[in-house]
């Protein structure tokens, strides 16, 4: 994880700007560079800051011989390059960029790649800017252009919110190319669509059956197990790669991430809730981690005076009963009053939740943020406890393709087949507003990476190629038809038999956030909450 930026200006030096929320997400190197003249009187300036995670010690920006420069945050599981377990990916893509003389090129090498990412590129011989996101948008990149003539900033791209200006969320699945005009020494931004890949839907007639009574269809069976050998590989790239030491012990070693001797510290934390997702996610990561590794499995609840422990306190410990028992699991206890909510959500949360701004952003983005955090106490002792991992699974992505939200029943009732199918495509095409970019900026301004295996690219366009009647089947009650796909894996290949069956509970309500201010508010309306203090001055071109 890296926060990256640049900083379009007109003089120099440009006014000073607090890279503190920048620097939050790479807490184990900071960097400016520039600034670089791109014309009389119009310069950028970069900055970036790591976490480094693949590889040893990461430094940025990366330089070529040409004098080239690249900006990079993230993760690629798969290129068109080779990548082994110790390389830098983002000096590989530096590496393969400098090949690159045009823009299609440039557009065919980030089309072809498949991980989260957020880049910024300057080709030094063509005096460009090159910056995007990868196709889902996993990873944050927003930008602010700036009319005020008083101003001598133009223009600033960045991970997350820096200097008070409004900012805009990047289009995910575009090239966004920064170019002079002259004479007058002005600059514009083109875009270019990434390549398209090409997925065939299975073409089949809607049966009248219910999805239980095709279980021992042979077409089911095919489904089912490749649904979890795509999930399972889904995990697999993601944590098969991770620092052998934790971020303590790292921070302590010079920050050398893979020595012989690997700390007993957990380096991989899930964001569990014990629902159907998270517990799948952990069931498949413990078949992939060795088991002499520990996980911390983070649950958060939110307690004003009500005694009872929230829904996903409960769903959470019933779920680690099912889980494999050789393992060391921590589970920690994350319970947040409202002043502590309050406090943080003032000093932090609601800078990078913006430019979210919803009451529904507000409640999962601050549950988040309090769960990522990883602070409570062990479930085992209730001793007091701190996660050391700087990896996280999110189990995002699960709802938004295989019906878990209660909206797609109303759907289902209204418009059939159809009408769901082209509701779930949405979900997806949406998801790096709603969801995706929010949820990078909060887990990562605590110095730590998200990672989503339910949006990897593979397992996302095998689950497209699927009829949706094979995935999901809303005749059926809550906890059965809702995710039936994947509540059948659960049940028949993973041994959760309890975890198979819960109903879907979003995070607010079952962390009981959503209650704990009392608030009759409706999910979308604006939040006065996450109100900034700035004054707006500025517009978006």
């Amino acid at each position: 994880m890296c926060g990256i930026c640049f900083c379009l200006h007109t003089q120099l030096p440009p006014i000073s700007i607090d890279y503190t929320p920048l620097n939050a997400r790479g807490p184990d190197f900071q960097k400016k560079y520039g600034p670089i003249a791109l014309a009389t009187d119009l310069y950028v300036t970069f900055a970036v800051s790591v976490l480094s995670l693949r590889g040893f010690k990461q430094e940025q920006p990366f330089i070529d011989d040409n004098g080239n420069i690249l900006l990079y945050n993230g993760e690629i599981y798969e290129a068109p390059f080779q990548i082994k377990a110790d390389d830098n990916d983002g000096l590989l893509l530096s590496q393969h960029l400098k090949q690159c003389s045009t823009d299609l090129e440039i557009c065919q090498l980030i089309s072809q790649l498949e991980g989260c990412f957020a880049f910024i590129y300057y080709q030094k011989q063509n005096n460009c800017l090159y910056y995007g996101r990868d196709r889902l948008g996993r990873r944050s990149l927003m930008y602010s252009i700036i009319n005020d003539n008083q101003s001598n900033l133009k223009m600033i791209l960045s991970s997350v919110r820096l200097h008070q200006f409004s900012y805009t969320e990047l289009e995910s699945n575009i090239l966004h190319k920064l170019s002079i005009k002259l004479p007058d020494n002005t600059f514009q931004i083109d875009t270019i669509p990434y390549m398209k890949h090409s997925i065939d839907r299975i073409s089949t007639e809607p049966p009248n059956a219910l999805i239980t009574e095709l279980e021992n269809d042979a077409i089911f069976q095919n489904i089912s197990t490749t649904f979890l050998n795509q999930l399972q590989t889904a995990v697999q790239r993601r944590i098969s790669n991770l620092p052998s030491l934790c971020r303590q012990c790292k921070r302590s070693t010079n920050r050398i991430l893979r020595p012989i001797d690997g700390c007993q510290h957990a380096k991989l934390a899930i964001l569990f809730s014990g629902g159907i997702d998270s517990t799948v996610l952990t069931a498949l990561a413990d078949r992939i981690l060795p088991i002499n590794e520990p996980i911390d499995l983070l649950n958060v609840a939110f307690f004003s005076d009500v005694s009872a422990p929230p829904a996903d306190r409960q769903t959470g410990l019933q779920a680690l009963t099912e889980l494999n028992p050789a393992r060391q699991w921590n589970f920690v206890k994350i319970d947040i009053d409202l002043n502590e909510l309050r406090y943080y959500r003032e000093n932090i949360i609601k800078t990078v939740i913006y430019p979210c701004s919803t009451v529904l952003d507000d409640s999962i983005g601050s549950a988040l943020w309090f769960a990522a955090r990883g602070n409570g106490k062990l479930h085992s002792d209730n001793t007091s406890y701190e996660s050391p991992a700087e990896v996280l699974l999110s189990g995002l992505g699960a709802d938004e393709q295989l019906a878990g939200y209660s909206r797609h029943r109303t759907t289902f009732q209204t418009h059939g087949w159809k009408g769901l199918e082209d509701e779930l495509d949405m979900e997806i095409n949406r998801i790096s507003k709603r969801n995706l970019g929010r949820d990078d900026r909060v887990i990562s301004s605590l110095g730590k990476e998200v990672r989503f295996p339910f949006l990897d690219e593979q397992f996302v366009e095998y689950l497209y190629s699927i009829p949706i009647w094979y995935k999901t089947d809303l005749r059926l009650g809550r906890g059965i038809g809702e995710k039936y796909l994947l509540r059948y894996v659960a049940c028949h290949y993973l041994s959760l038999l309890q975890s198979s069956k819960y109903p879907k509970r979003a995070i607010q309500f079952g962390s009981r956030i959503a209650k704990l201010e009392n608030r009759k508010e409706k999910a979308s309306d604006q939040c006065a909450r996450l109100t900034t203090d700035t004054n707006n001055l500025h517009d978006e071109d």
